[in-house]
């Protein structure tokens, strides 16, 4: 009896209590309460209150987000309190999600992939989400555009390597999706063809809402199953998912103010002589009209969320909206995104359903373009000073009786300076971008060991460009009558996969983990329409813009840039030993339509890696929590550009005539895919009970049989202009550092850093013969700017003109006392030496801060704008040299006479202007910035009714310099594709931004 008595009280059920909360004692709504190893769970209300049956003895498994999960054995009590501390010690066993969406244990990984939380993605909230992530991820360097709101942004992982695109791929959910732009300068001028813009990317689209994290797989092994398309590295994007429970609804409003920093240095103390375009008159005083020019923009990002989940279902809708003025007048842009994701269970659930739709409309009215042409800015700095610039502002267009229209009013006819209001007000623009992204996917689990599943995703993305530009517009950009540009572009990209699934356990010892699938990928990049009345055709009537306006048709033409499909097979398979040792075995094969009529249409790639974790096979001291170590190596393949192998005829705009194909295969030769080779080592260490932890990783890699284009001898049996070959190499090489530190983990106080440290070295190894070992990325046309592949030398070198001096080092004088200078020579490059990132967090009661430091060091600017304010006589460098009666140099005529000062004039009219001695001109690219700055308060929910979580912060990006060498931003680029880099020319100031964020959570 005394037996059966004590069964039937263990076997006795009792409810129990409790509040669970985090490190600082704040409720903590939506933590998970589960008895261990049975069916029962729920989980925790508004006040972090919770309630639940179970059997004395059993466990109580609590969990949540990012915290420590802690297991409790239930006793007699019937109230059990958790306080949750943050899960160091479970970040190594947590699930990371990795190319096509295969989820794997972050120990097991033999290759470096970095992660971002959500909240890091919008703690300081831009428009464009990727340019969040600067100074946050080793070996990922982000260049904003000078685009402005709206504008593309630059991202290379380890290095440029491929002379075609060095942009990784991104993807949503383990899907690919689709990230073309319209288009991108690539001349000094400022392209005339196409109005010089700017035509954006895809992923500056997204709503940052919608996603709970950020993973980025850098190396070659860590990318492989994405194939071609992820050869420069895979950005991956993790969308939010419902919670079971109650419903959800998140508000979210970020307002910032954006002011233009770092701007050029103007002299205010000479005037320009009278009729003069330039500023090398008298002395005398003038306004600095620059800084006026400028407005204050303003941000206003408003997102809304809804969620609701069942066991069986869940249910997400979102909308942002984004709301900017630039800081140029007239610059203004608007953007709507919509989302929706549905997930349900049938079949008990072994059959999961999800799908999900995105759509954005976004529309930019005037975006800021760069160059000396379309570009008011030129006007801006360069006005002769001694003018009213508030005249020409308020009267830009006076009445011409002659031709009955309002006409341009400007001093000068130069052709890369027109009245900047003019600019603005009549030669407008407008941008237009409408992205879809629709996905379906189906997962069956057939068995405990294996699942199959499908996914088909659907982008679309379309970009509409109109630019009216008035009669009287200056000669070298429009005819006459004025000019007309539309453009018309659509891009779309169909994506199919099914992909086996096999996890299970081989004795007692081994897990087998293995993904095998299949995929198709079929692309259409920019099938574009292009209607454009030009500059010597124009229109027929004046400032009538419309289509049948045109006097011909030499300047509209339809096009695409690239239509390819891709088919594949591939394997990845994970073998573990008692959770210790891991080998990775990954193979991909990939048939691509562009390598038809080639030696093989198809090119597989192989990845090979293993993880052993040191703290698990070997005793170590107890401060060291966990040690491990990876090798990988793996190769990847690249495809060549569509319309190649099979030749195809064109007929370029402004000719009626056929022509031959443009490119062709070099007779007697065949095309085959790039090839990117690359092992990397790491280590992995956490020590002092997860407060310290670092991770260090080293990777060397060669991409070789590159793409490239030679001119073709005159009458060649294909007709063409060029021959595509392989040839040349392309070198990376460096090592990678990410240091955490929890700094001081108080009851009331933390403080937690991290630090992340990148070194790439770049090498072009190979130029063919053919090109005499060079590739022009960027012509130069008749400015000094050029950038090159040089054999070598790394990857993007700035050539230019230096002055030309004897043994002695004394400047070379022509008779007439000129400057002599060389030919084009190497400058300098664009690659940072190295890149360092440095976050801190901290937490103080209900308060909280993050700073982030960013820094790139090495590497050189060129500033073409300083070159040309120098040459017009209005920077402060000009007027600084005249109030000291000149120059300082160490010149010498051709008789021998030694020069030591030089007229200010005589010297800025040489030495500077686009097409001076631009070696003067070349500026150390180091510069260390305060990147983000976020201080804010999280209110107790108990205080708000109906709230659950709500917060607000102040918020600043780019807010200043700690160093800077350039007379300009030098992460600001041109352009985001290959050439440009490096050189600024009447580029768009960077912004200093600074608000309010207000997070609230129903």
């Amino acid at each position: 009896m005394i037996v059966f008595t004590a069964q039937v009280s263990l076997a006795q059920v009792k409810n129990v209590k409790g509040v669970i909360t985090d490190s600082d004692g704040m409720p903590l709504p939506g933590a998970s309460v589960a008895v261990q190893g049975g069916q029962k769970g729920t989980t925790t209300d508004f006040d972090g209150l919770y309630s639940i049956e179970v059997q004395k003895g059993q466990s109580l498994v609590f969990t949540y987000v990012g915290l420590e999960t802690q297991t409790i054995v239930v006793g007699d009590a019937a109230t059990i309190n958790v306080k949750m501390v943050q899960g160091a010690s479970n970040a190594l066993n947590e699930v990371v999600v990795t190319s096509l969406g295969i989820k794997k244990t972050r120990k097991s990984l033999t290759y470096a992939a970095q992660e971002l939380k959500g909240d890091e993605l919008v703690r300081v909230k831009d428009a464009n989400v990727i340019n969040t992530i600067a100074g946050k991820i080793a070996g990922v360097a982000v260049t904003k555009s000078a685009g402005g709101t709206g504008g593309s942004t630059k991202v290379v992982i380890r290095g440029n390597s491929s002379v075609s695109n060095s942009q990784p791929l991104y993807v949503i959910d383990g899907i690919p999706m689709l990230n073309s732009g319209s288009g991108q300068p690539n001349d000094t001028f400022g392209s005339l063809a196409g109005g010089n813009r700017d035509g954006g990317d895809v992923i500056s689209l997204v709503n940052p809402d919608d996603y709970e994290g950020m993973t980025v797989l850098k190396g070659a092994a860590a990318s492989v199953l994405y194939g071609s398309q992820g050869a420069n590295g895979v950005i991956l994007l993790s969308s939010k998912k419902a919670k079971t429970g109650k419903a959800n609804v998140t508000l979210s409003s970020v307002t910032t103010f954006e002011t233009a920093a770092y701007l050029p240095k103007f002299q205010t103390d000479y005037l320009a002589a009278d009729g003069a375009d330039e500023s090398w008159g008298a002395k005398g005083k003038s306004v600095d009209h620059v800084k006026d020019f400028f407005t204050t923009g303003t941000t206003q990002i408003t997102s809304l969320g809804y969620s609701i989940g069942s066991e069986n279902s869940s249910t997400a809708f979102s909308y942002a909206n984004t709301s900017a003025s630039g800081i140029i007048p007239g610059n203004n842009l608007k953007k709507n995104n919509f989302g929706i994701r549905q997930t349900a269970k049938f079949f008990d659930d072994k059959l999961l359903f999800a799908a999900n739709a995105n759509y954005t409309s976004q529309t930019i009215a005037n975006k800021p373009v760069n160059g000396f042409y379309f570009n008011p800015l030129t006007g801006v700095y360069l006005m002769p000073r001694g003018n009213d610039f508030n005249y020409y502002k308020d009267n830009y267009e006076e009445f011409d009786p002659s031709r009955n229209l309002m006409a341009q009013n400007w001093m000068t006819n130069r052709d890369i300076m027109q009245n900047p209001f003019w600019a603005i007000n009549r030669n407008k623009s407008e941008d237009k971008n409408d992205f879809f992204n629709g996905a379906l996917s189906l997962t069956y689990k057939a068995t405990n060991w294996l699942s199959i599943a499908s996914r088909y995703s659907y982008n679309r993305v379309t970009s509409l460009f109109d630019k009216r530009i008035f009669a009287t517009t200056q000669g070298t950009l429009s005819h006459a009558n004025g000019r007309y540009i539309s453009e018309n572009s659509l891009s779309t990209q169909r994506y199919a996969d099914l992909i086996a699934t096999i996890n299970t356990k081989i004795g007692s010892d081994f897990n087998f983990n293995a993904n095998v699938g299949t995929s198709v990928t079929n692309t259409l990049t920019n099938q574009k329409t292009i209607l454009d009345s030009g500059i010597g055709g124009g229109l027929k009537y004046a400032n009538w813009f419309t289509l049948h306006n045109f006097n011909n048709n030499d300047g509209n033409y339809q096009t695409i840039d690239s239509r390819r499909e891709v088919q594949s097979v591939f394997a990845a398979t994970t073998f573990g030993y008692k959770d210790m040792l891991f080998l990775d075995l990954t193979g991909r094969n990939d048939w691509s339509s562009t390598l038809v009529n080639t030696g093989t249409s198809s090119y597989f790639y192989p990845s090979v890696g293993l993880t052993a974790i040191i703290s698990e096979m070997a005793t170590l001291p107890e401060w060291i929590n966990y040690g491990k170590v990876r090798g990988t190596y793996a190769q990847v393949g690249n495809d060549i550009y569509p319309f190649i192998s099979t030749p195809t005829n064109y007929y370029p705009n402004g000719s009626g005539s056929k022509y031959n194909p443009l490119v062709a295969p070099k007779p007697g030769t065949t095309l085959k895919p790039e090839l990117k080779s690359e092992f990397e080592f790491g280590t992995e260490w956490r020590m002092f009970n997860n407060r310290l932890g670092f991770e260090l990783s080293y990777y060397n890699s060669e991409t070789k049989n590159q793409y490239l284009q030679v001119v073709a001898p005159v009458g060649n049996s294909a007709g063409a202009d060029f021959y595509g070959i392989n040839a040349g190499s392309i070198e990376n090489k460096g090592f990678e550092v990410v240091l955490n530190a929890g700094i001081i983990r108080g009851d009331k106080f933390t403080w937690d850093s991290a630090i992340n440290f990148s070194q790439n070295k770049n090498k072009v190894k190979e130029i063919p013969e053919e090109l005499g070992g060079k590739v022009n990325l960027t012509d130069p046309g008749v400015n000094g700017y050029k950038y090159t592949l040089t054999e070598g030398r790394p990857y993007g070198v700035i050539e230019g003109y230096k002055m030309l001096k004897d043994a002695q080092g004394r400047i070379l004088l022509n008779s007439d006392g000129k400057i002599q200078k060389t030919e084009f020579v190497e400058l300098g490059n664009s690659n940072p030496d190295f890149m360092l990132g440095f976050s801190n967090s901290f937490k103080l009661g209900s308060f909280f801060a993050n700073v982030l430091i960013d820094g790139r060091f090495g590497g050189d600017v060129m500033s073409l704008t300083q070159a040309q304010n120098d040459a017009f006589g209005v920077s402060k460098a000009t007027g600084d040299a005249r109030n000291a009666g000149g120059v300082k140099i160490n010149a010498v005529m051709p008789d021998g006479t030694a020069v030591t000062t030089m007229d200010a004039q005589s010297y800025y009219t040489t030495v500077g202007g686009r097409a001076g001695v631009t070696g003067e001109y070349i500026y150390d690219a180091t510069n260390v910035s305060v990147r983000e700055i976020s201080i804010g308060y999280n209110f107790n929910p108990k205080t708000l009714p109906f709230i659950q979580t709500a917060s607000i912060s102040f918020i600043a990006r780019n807010l200043f310099f700690i160093y800077k060498d350039a007379p300009f931003d030098p992460n600001i680029a041109l352009s985001t594709g290959q050439g440009l880099q490096g050189v600024d020319i009447y580029g768009l100031p960077s912004t200093r931004s600074i608000g309010l964020n207000l997070n609230v959570t129903f």
